[in-house]
C-alpha cells in the first residue's frame, strides 16, 4: 500500500512562507514522519497571491461577522481567501489527502483558538478559527485536521497518525468503487481498531451502514457517511483502558488452543498495561508471539499500534 498522504502548512514543512520571510519548520513532520507520509505544501496567503514578506493580516469582528483583513491598508481579504479555500479544499480531496496539518495561531490556518480582534478599540479574543482551516473542515469532515501544536503531545500524534491511516485503508478498500459487502467487510476488519479508541462507535457505525442501505442509498454515499461519522467518534483522544480492552478483545478471538501460559502472560501484562506499569508496547509484543505462534498473525492485530511507529517514536510511551 501507497504512504498516506497528509497535506500541511508550507512554513511547517520548511518553505520561508511566513508574513515575515521566515518558515517555522516543525521537524517531527518535514523530517522524520516524511519517511512514512508523502507531504503536500499548501499555503493559503500565498495562494490568494500575498507576497512574502508581506502586511499582517488578522481575523477582524465587526458588524458584518467575523472577516480576514489587512490592518494596515484596510483591504478585506475575506471574500478572496474563502473562494481559494474552497477550490483548494475540493483539489486536496480530489488528490486523496488522508490528513491536514495547519499552522496553529494563523488567521488562515488556525484549527482553534486564533485571535479575533474588535474593529476598533479592545482586546481581542481566542476563538476564532482560519479562513481556509474552517472551509476545509466543513467541506470534508472525513479527513482528520490537526494543529502542530498539538503534535507535540505523543499520545496526540499517535492518533492523530492513527485516524490519517483509518483514512487512507478506507479509501484503498474503495478504490475500485464502494459496495454494501466491501463496506462491511472493512468495517468487519477494523473493529478492534474502534473498539480500543472509542466507545460505541463499532455499534452505531453498524447500524449506519445498514440504514443507509435499508434507505436504498448509493453505496459510495454510504461509505462517505460512515467515514464522516468514524472520524466525529475518532475525535476524541482515546484512554489506556480502551486499548487494555481491545486488547482483551483481540485475545479472545484468538485460537483457544494456544498455550494456556502465553495467554495467562498476555492477561498480566494487559493487566500491567492498564494501570500504568508497562507501556502498551509490552502486551503488543506479546499478543503478536502468541498470534505468530499460531502459525499467522491477523491483520487486526495491527490496528491496534501505530500505524507508522518508527515515524513517531512514541508508541513505547503511550
Amino acid at each position: 500500500m501507497e504512504k498516506p498522504l497528509v497535506a500541511a502548512s508550507a512554513c511547517l514543512l520548511g518553505s520561508p512562507v511566513r508574513y515575515n520571510g521566515d518558515a517555522c519548520e516543525f521537524r517531527p513532520l518535514s523530517r522524520r514522519w516524511s519517511e512514512h507520509l508523502k507531504l503536500l505544501p499548501v499555503c493559503p496567503e500565498v495562494g490568494i497571491g500575498l507576497g512574502t514578506p508581506r502586511p499582517t493580516i488578522r481575523l477582524s469582528r465587526g458588524p458584518d461577522g467575523v472577516r480576514l483583513v489587512e490592518p494596515r491598508s484596510g483591504n478585506d481579504l475575506t471574500d478572496k481567501m474563502v473562494a481559494w479555500a474552497q477550490r483548494t479544499s475540493d483539489d486536496l480531496a480530489g488528490l486523496g489527502v488522508d490528513g491536514l496539518v495547519l499552522k496553529k495561531d494563523s488567521p488562515s490556518c488556525g484549527v482553534e483558538r486564533v485571535k479575533v480582534h474588535p474593529a476598533k478599540e479592545g482586546r481581542p479574543t481566542r476563538d476564532g478559527v482560519g479562513v481556509f482551516a474552517m472551509v476545509f473542515m466543513a467541506l470534508n469532515p472525513q479527513i482528520p485536521v490537526i494543529e502542530e501544536g498539538r503534535l507535540n503531545d505523543p499520545n496526540q500524534a499517535e492518533h492523530f497518525l492513527a485516524r490519517v491511516h483509518f483514512h487512507h485503508r478506507w479509501k484503498a478498500a474503495g478504490q475500485d468503487g464502494w459496495t454494501a459487502q466491501r463496506l462491511m467487510n472493512f468495517h468487519q476488519e477494523h473493529k478492534i481498531f474502534l473498539v480500543a479508541r472509542t466507545a460505541d462507535a463499532k455499534r452505531k457505525l453498524g447500524r449506519s451502514i445498514a440504514a443507509g442501505f435499508d434507505a436504498g442509498l448509493p453505496a459510495a454515499e454510504v461509505a462517505l457517511t460512515y467515514m464522516i461519522e468514524a472520524q466525529q467518534h475518532l475525535n476524541v483522544l482515546p484512554r489506556r483502558g480502551r486499548f487494555a480492552h481491545a486488547m482483551e478483545r483481540a485475545l479472545a478471538r484468538m485460537d483457544l488452543a494456544l498455550s494456556s501460559p502465553g495467554r495467562e502472560q498476555v492477561i498480566r501484562s494487559i493487566h500491567a498495561y492498564r494501570k500504568g506499569e508497562l507501556p502498551r508496547m509490552a502486551p503488543l509484543v506479546l499478543l503478536d508471539h502468541l498470534a505468530g505462534a499460531a502459525g499467522s498473525v491477523p491483520p487486526w492485530l495491527g490496528h491496534l499500534s501505530n500505524p507508522v511507529p518508527a515515524a513517531t517514536g512514541v508508541l513505547a510511551r503511550v
